[in-house]
């Protein structure tokens, strides 16, 4: 008998002792958000996480993308909890399939575009562009139709702007170009990314000598070059929306995110994260 005590003893022990490698023994491991977030997000989310992960005592798996690529994958049935799109069409379409928890649908952000240029053209005196240098070095500085007008419709400069069918920044870019009439002057010189984070490479690797990009993603990591804010006015909307999807198991932690990024003090830190407020109300969701 004690020779049988002694074996589910030692037993005991080396179970805890693999579970302790794992994490713990008898320790819970916290709750965890899968995200779907678009890209042009990704630097805000990555901002704010930590502030939300030390209140709900939960992790933040984060998967970033196109809103066109992750809406697709969440049709096709991978496993997330919370959609957060850069625009209110996904949304809406996973809303009217029946892929959504009821009323979870609301506006976290309104985005905001930025002119980019490498450093090379806007301090190359033979370009022309060193006229709005001082300018460009000022990021809360905004372009007027004029000055964006001339930047890019002068020379053949590549301008990066994330693929319009996949990334609402890239189609706001792209509907803006053909309202300010730019469309046929640059239409051959455009290089396409697949999404905002994408483009912010292809910049940096020197594919592209400007680029219609996120303000947001220009404020995070557009220090390889100089950007100016353009005003919201200029390009259509881009209310970006988030979404409960119905598969999730962690519905409580899911409300307590939408309602922590619609608050007042988070609403205030995405405005110096380069968005503007939702400027909504949520009734609530069930």
């Amino acid at each position: 008998m004690a020779t049988r005590r002694l074996t589910g003893l030692l037993a005991g022990l080396l179970v805890c002792a693999l579970l302790l490698l794992h994490g713990g023994c008898g320790q819970r491991q916290p709750p965890e958000l899968r995200l779907a977030v678009d890209a042009a997000f990704q630097p805000a989310v990555e901002a704010l996480r930590e502030g939300f992960e030390s209140e709900c005592g939960c992790r933040l798996k984060i998967t970033a993308g196109a809103s066109g690529l992750l809406y697709s994958r969440i049709r096709a049935g991978e496993p997330f909890d919370l959609f957060l799109s850069a625009d209110s069409a996904r949304p809406v379409l996973l809303e009217k399939a029946g892929l959504t928890v009821p009323a979870s649908r609301q506006t976290y952000a309104r985005g905001q575009l930025a002119l980019w240029v490498s450093r090379q053209i806007s301090t190359d005196k033979s370009s022309g562009f060193s006229v709005l240098a001082a300018n460009l070095a000022r990021t809360d500085s905004t372009l007027t139709p004029r000055q964006l007008i001339l930047l890019l419709g002068r020379g053949k400069h590549k301008v990066v702007v994330a693929d319009p069918q996949l990334a609402p920044d890239g189609d706001a870019a792209v509907r803006m170009l053909k309202k300010l009439r730019l469309w046929p002057r640059l239409r051959g010189r455009v290089v396409y990314a697949g999404h905002a984070g994408h483009a912010q490479i292809l910049l940096h690797q020197g594919q592209g000598d400007m680029g219609l990009i996120p303000y947001g993603q220009a404020l995070a990591t557009g220090s390889q070059g100089q950007f100016m804010r353009i005003p919201s006015h200029f390009h259509p909307p881009i209310h970006q929306q988030m979404v409960i999807l119905r598969q999730t198991r962690e519905r409580a932690l899911a409300i307590r995110l939408l309602q922590y990024l619609q608050s007042e003090p988070v609403q205030k830190k995405l405005e110096g994260l380069g968005f503007l407020a939702a400027k909504t109300s949520s009734p609530g969701v069930r």
